[in-house]
Protein backbone atom coordinates (compact mmCIF):
# COMPACT_ATOMS: atom_id res chain seq x y z
CA UNK A 1 0.00 0.00 0.00
CA UNK A 2 1.40 3.42 -0.88
CA UNK A 3 0.05 6.81 0.11
CA UNK A 4 1.56 10.02 -1.28
CA UNK A 5 1.41 12.96 1.09
CA UNK A 6 2.88 16.34 1.88
CA UNK A 7 3.37 17.81 5.32
CA UNK A 8 5.24 20.81 6.58
CA UNK A 9 8.67 20.74 4.95
CA UNK A 10 7.93 18.91 1.70
CA UNK A 11 6.49 16.03 -0.21
CA UNK A 12 7.14 12.43 0.68
CA UNK A 13 5.88 8.93 0.42
CA UNK A 14 4.54 6.74 3.21
CA UNK A 15 4.81 3.08 2.43
CA UNK A 16 3.11 0.39 4.48
CA UNK A 17 4.12 -3.17 3.67
CA UNK A 18 3.35 -6.50 5.24
CA UNK A 19 4.03 -10.06 4.17
CA UNK A 20 0.80 -11.07 5.90
CA UNK A 21 -1.43 -8.02 5.47
CA UNK A 22 -4.57 -10.01 4.76
CA UNK A 23 -4.17 -11.99 7.98
CA UNK A 24 -2.98 -9.19 10.25
CA UNK A 25 -6.00 -7.11 11.25
CA UNK A 26 -3.84 -4.95 13.52
CA UNK A 27 -1.80 -3.96 10.48
CA UNK A 28 -4.95 -3.14 8.53
CA UNK A 29 -6.12 -0.81 11.29
CA UNK A 30 -3.00 1.29 10.70
CA UNK A 31 -4.61 2.63 7.51
CA UNK A 32 -7.19 4.40 9.65
CA UNK A 33 -4.55 6.24 11.68
CA UNK A 34 -2.19 7.59 9.01
CA UNK A 35 -2.97 11.13 10.10
CA UNK A 36 -1.03 10.39 13.26
CA UNK A 37 2.26 10.16 11.34
CA UNK A 38 4.56 13.12 11.88
CA UNK A 39 6.71 13.85 8.86
CA UNK A 40 9.87 15.94 9.18
CA UNK A 41 12.86 16.44 6.92
CA UNK A 42 16.20 15.00 8.17
CA UNK A 43 14.59 13.11 11.04
CA UNK A 44 12.71 9.91 11.59
CA UNK A 45 9.07 9.78 10.65
CA UNK A 46 7.41 8.74 13.89
CA UNK A 47 4.27 6.74 14.60
CA UNK A 48 2.34 8.13 17.56
CA UNK A 49 1.78 5.82 20.52
CA UNK A 50 -1.89 5.41 19.52
CA UNK A 51 -0.87 4.30 16.04
CA UNK A 52 2.10 2.11 17.00
CA UNK A 53 0.15 0.31 19.70
CA UNK A 54 -2.11 -1.13 17.00
CA UNK A 55 0.77 -3.32 15.81
CA UNK A 56 1.54 -6.64 17.46
CA UNK A 57 5.11 -7.17 16.19
CA UNK A 58 8.22 -5.00 15.80
CA UNK A 59 8.08 -2.93 12.63
CA UNK A 60 10.70 -1.16 10.55
CA UNK A 61 10.60 2.55 9.82
CA UNK A 62 12.66 3.74 6.89
CA UNK A 63 12.83 7.29 5.60
CA UNK A 64 13.34 7.89 1.88
CA UNK A 65 12.88 10.66 -0.65
CA UNK A 66 9.89 10.59 -2.95
CA UNK A 67 12.01 9.32 -5.82
CA UNK A 68 13.65 6.54 -3.81
CA UNK A 69 13.26 2.91 -4.75
CA UNK A 70 10.55 1.10 -2.80
CA UNK A 71 12.27 -1.10 -0.16
CA UNK A 72 11.60 -4.83 -0.03
CA UNK A 73 9.67 -6.14 2.99
CA UNK A 74 11.87 -8.07 5.41
CA UNK A 75 9.48 -9.21 8.12
CA UNK A 76 5.78 -9.78 8.66
CA UNK A 77 3.76 -6.88 10.08
CA UNK A 78 6.47 -4.33 9.37
CA UNK A 79 5.91 -0.71 8.54
CA UNK A 80 8.27 1.29 6.37
CA UNK A 81 7.62 4.97 6.32
CA UNK A 82 8.87 7.57 4.13
CA UNK A 83 13.00 11.09 3.89
CA UNK A 84 16.82 10.11 4.55
CA UNK A 85 18.28 8.40 7.59
CA UNK A 86 18.98 4.85 8.73
CA UNK A 87 16.41 2.16 9.29
CA UNK A 88 15.14 1.61 12.80
CA UNK A 89 13.10 -1.24 14.22
CA UNK A 90 10.33 -0.19 16.59
CA UNK A 91 9.04 -2.26 19.48
CA UNK A 92 5.30 -1.49 19.24
CA UNK A 93 4.20 -1.65 22.89
CA UNK A 94 6.71 1.03 23.97
CA UNK A 95 7.52 2.81 20.70
CA UNK A 96 11.22 2.29 21.49
CA UNK A 97 13.56 2.13 18.48
CA UNK A 98 16.39 -0.30 17.86
CA UNK A 99 19.01 -0.40 15.13
CA UNK A 100 18.74 -3.34 12.68
CA UNK A 101 22.37 -4.14 13.50
CA UNK A 102 24.56 -3.78 16.56
CA UNK A 103 28.31 -3.45 17.00
CA UNK A 104 29.36 -4.31 20.54
CA UNK A 105 32.14 -2.01 21.88
CA UNK A 106 35.65 -3.27 21.10
CA UNK A 107 34.28 -5.89 18.70
CA UNK A 108 34.47 -6.09 14.91
CA UNK A 109 31.55 -8.53 14.59
CA UNK A 110 28.29 -6.99 13.38
CA UNK A 111 25.23 -8.51 15.05
CA UNK A 112 21.79 -8.55 13.41
CA UNK A 113 18.43 -7.80 15.01
CA UNK A 114 16.39 -10.95 15.62
CA UNK A 115 13.40 -9.78 17.66
CA UNK A 116 12.19 -7.45 20.42
CA UNK A 117 9.51 -7.21 23.07
CA UNK A 118 8.40 -5.38 26.19
CA UNK A 119 9.14 -6.13 29.85
CA UNK A 120 6.19 -5.24 32.05
CA UNK A 121 5.95 -5.12 35.83
CA UNK A 122 2.76 -5.61 37.78
CA UNK A 123 2.26 -2.76 40.27
CA UNK A 124 -1.00 -3.08 42.19
CA UNK A 125 -3.65 -3.39 39.47
CA UNK A 126 -1.51 -1.89 36.72
CA UNK A 127 1.00 -3.36 34.29
CA UNK A 128 3.82 -0.87 33.88
CA UNK A 129 6.09 -0.95 30.84
CA UNK A 130 9.62 -0.91 32.27
CA UNK A 131 11.79 -1.48 29.20
CA UNK A 132 11.98 -2.95 25.72
CA UNK A 133 14.52 -5.67 25.03
CA UNK A 134 15.97 -6.75 21.68
CA UNK A 135 17.98 -9.84 20.78
CA UNK A 136 20.89 -9.61 18.32
CA UNK A 137 22.87 -12.52 16.88
CA UNK A 138 25.88 -13.11 14.67
CA UNK A 139 24.76 -14.02 11.14
CA UNK A 140 26.68 -17.30 11.20
CA UNK A 141 24.21 -18.69 13.74
CA UNK A 142 21.93 -19.52 10.81
CA UNK A 143 23.93 -22.70 10.18
CA UNK A 144 23.26 -23.96 13.72
CA UNK A 145 19.51 -23.38 13.32
CA UNK A 146 19.19 -25.02 9.89
CA UNK A 147 17.22 -28.00 11.26
CA UNK A 148 14.34 -25.63 12.08
CA UNK A 149 14.07 -24.46 8.47
CA UNK A 150 10.50 -24.26 7.18
CA UNK A 151 8.80 -24.32 10.57
CA UNK A 152 6.12 -21.79 11.47
CA UNK A 153 6.96 -19.08 14.00
CA UNK A 154 4.11 -20.26 16.27
CA UNK A 155 5.70 -23.71 16.48
CA UNK A 156 9.18 -22.28 16.99
CA UNK A 157 7.96 -20.17 19.91
CA UNK A 158 6.97 -23.33 21.80
CA UNK A 159 10.19 -25.23 21.08
CA UNK A 160 12.41 -24.92 24.17
CA UNK A 161 15.15 -26.94 22.47
CA UNK A 162 15.47 -24.20 19.84
CA UNK A 163 16.13 -21.48 22.41
CA UNK A 164 18.62 -23.67 24.25
CA UNK A 165 20.57 -24.21 21.01
CA UNK A 166 20.36 -20.48 20.27
CA UNK A 167 21.76 -19.58 23.69
CA UNK A 168 24.55 -22.17 23.62
CA UNK A 169 25.62 -21.68 19.98
CA UNK A 170 29.30 -20.66 19.73
CA UNK A 171 28.50 -17.33 18.09
CA UNK A 172 28.35 -13.85 19.53
CA UNK A 173 24.95 -12.56 20.59
CA UNK A 174 23.58 -9.71 22.65
CA UNK A 175 20.59 -8.39 24.54
CA UNK A 176 19.89 -4.67 24.27
CA UNK A 177 17.62 -3.21 26.93
CA UNK A 178 16.20 0.30 26.49
CA UNK A 179 14.39 1.84 29.44
CA UNK A 180 10.83 3.06 28.90
CA UNK A 181 10.91 5.11 32.13
CA UNK A 182 13.35 6.46 34.71
CA UNK A 183 14.55 3.69 37.04
CA UNK A 184 17.23 3.80 39.71
CA UNK A 185 20.00 1.26 39.22
CA UNK A 186 19.26 -0.64 42.43
CA UNK A 187 15.64 -1.25 41.39
CA UNK A 188 16.65 -2.36 37.91
CA UNK A 189 19.27 -4.72 39.27
CA UNK A 190 16.94 -6.04 41.97
CA UNK A 191 14.47 -7.30 39.38
CA UNK A 192 17.20 -8.86 37.23
CA UNK A 193 18.93 -10.39 40.25
CA UNK A 194 15.61 -11.92 41.34
CA UNK A 195 15.33 -13.67 37.98
CA UNK A 196 18.98 -14.79 37.84
CA UNK A 197 19.45 -16.22 41.35
CA UNK A 198 17.18 -19.28 41.02
CA UNK A 199 18.67 -20.09 37.62
CA UNK A 200 22.20 -19.96 39.01
CA UNK A 201 21.19 -22.11 41.97
CA UNK A 202 19.66 -24.64 39.60
CA UNK A 203 23.00 -24.73 37.75
CA UNK A 204 24.71 -25.45 41.09
CA UNK A 205 27.63 -23.18 40.26
CA UNK A 206 28.32 -22.21 43.86
CA UNK A 207 30.87 -19.54 44.75
CA UNK A 208 31.84 -18.74 41.16
CA UNK A 209 28.25 -17.97 40.23
CA UNK A 210 27.76 -15.80 43.31
CA UNK A 211 30.94 -13.83 42.59
CA UNK A 212 29.96 -13.28 38.95
CA UNK A 213 26.50 -12.12 40.01
CA UNK A 214 27.98 -9.69 42.54
CA UNK A 215 30.26 -8.17 39.87
CA UNK A 216 27.26 -7.84 37.55
CA UNK A 217 25.25 -6.00 40.22
CA UNK A 218 28.04 -3.51 40.98
CA UNK A 219 27.55 -1.95 37.53
CA UNK A 220 24.09 -0.69 38.50
CA UNK A 221 24.49 0.21 42.17
CA UNK A 222 24.18 3.95 42.76
CA UNK A 223 23.46 4.63 39.09
CA UNK A 224 20.45 6.62 37.88
CA UNK A 225 19.04 5.04 34.73
CA UNK A 226 17.04 7.58 32.72
CA UNK A 227 14.35 6.87 30.17
CA UNK A 228 16.03 5.98 26.88
CA UNK A 229 19.16 4.54 28.51
CA UNK A 230 20.56 1.58 26.51
CA UNK A 231 22.06 -1.38 28.33
CA UNK A 232 23.93 -3.87 26.13
CA UNK A 233 24.57 -7.31 27.57
CA UNK A 234 26.79 -9.10 25.05
CA UNK A 235 28.00 -12.70 25.02
CA UNK A 236 31.54 -12.45 23.68
CA UNK A 237 32.84 -15.92 22.91
CA UNK A 238 33.75 -18.10 24.56
CA UNK A 239 32.41 -17.01 27.96
CA UNK A 240 32.64 -13.26 28.56
CA UNK A 241 29.65 -11.09 29.49
CA UNK A 242 30.36 -7.56 28.31
CA UNK A 243 28.16 -4.87 29.85
CA UNK A 244 27.98 -1.53 28.01
CA UNK A 245 25.73 1.47 28.64
CA UNK A 246 24.74 4.46 26.50
CA UNK A 247 22.49 7.42 27.31
CA UNK A 248 20.48 7.18 24.08
CA UNK A 249 20.14 5.48 20.70
CA UNK A 250 22.56 7.95 19.12
CA UNK A 251 25.17 7.83 21.90
CA UNK A 252 28.13 5.45 21.77
CA UNK A 253 27.92 2.69 24.38
CA UNK A 254 30.75 2.55 26.91
CA UNK A 255 31.93 -0.76 28.36
CA UNK A 256 31.32 -0.79 32.12
CA UNK A 257 32.46 -4.32 32.96
CA UNK A 258 33.50 -7.66 31.47
CA UNK A 259 32.73 -10.79 33.49
CA UNK A 260 34.00 -14.23 32.61
CA UNK A 261 31.19 -16.65 33.49
CA UNK A 262 29.50 -19.04 31.10
CA UNK A 263 26.97 -20.08 33.74
CA UNK A 264 25.92 -16.45 34.27
CA UNK A 265 25.53 -15.97 30.52
CA UNK A 266 23.36 -19.08 30.21
CA UNK A 267 21.21 -17.90 33.12
CA UNK A 268 20.89 -14.42 31.61
CA UNK A 269 19.74 -15.66 28.21
CA UNK A 270 17.36 -18.09 29.92
CA UNK A 271 15.75 -15.11 31.66
CA UNK A 272 14.71 -13.73 28.27
CA UNK A 273 14.47 -16.84 26.07
CA UNK A 274 13.84 -19.72 28.46
CA UNK A 275 10.60 -21.53 29.27
CA UNK A 276 9.76 -18.87 31.89
CA UNK A 277 10.92 -15.85 29.90
CA UNK A 278 10.21 -12.47 31.50
CA UNK A 279 9.04 -11.03 28.16
CA UNK A 280 6.73 -13.32 26.22
CA UNK A 281 6.49 -10.77 23.41
CA UNK A 282 10.29 -10.74 22.98
CA UNK A 283 10.44 -14.52 22.84
CA UNK A 284 7.61 -14.64 20.28
CA UNK A 285 9.29 -11.93 18.21
CA UNK A 286 12.56 -13.89 18.22
CA UNK A 287 10.61 -16.89 16.89
CA UNK A 288 9.37 -14.69 14.02
CA UNK A 289 12.95 -13.60 13.37
CA UNK A 290 14.25 -17.17 13.33
CA UNK A 291 11.49 -18.21 10.90
CA UNK A 292 12.78 -15.54 8.51
CA UNK A 293 16.46 -16.22 9.20
CA UNK A 294 16.44 -19.95 8.48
Amino acid sequence: MEICCSAGTGNGRILLTSASTAKDSSFNRITRTLALLSFRRNSCCQLSECCSSQLSAPYHIRLTTKSSRVPTPRRSAEVLAAVGTDDVVVEPATGISFRPSLLVPDSSIQLSFLGAGVREKQIAFLKVKVYAVAVYVEDGIRSILASWHGKEAADLAKDDALYKVLAEAPFEKALEIVLARDVDGATFWGALDEALVPRLKAADNGVHGEAALADFGKVFQGRALKQGTRIILAWVQPSNLKIAIAASLSANPVTEATINSRVLLLALFDVFLGSSAVSKSAKASVADGIAVLV
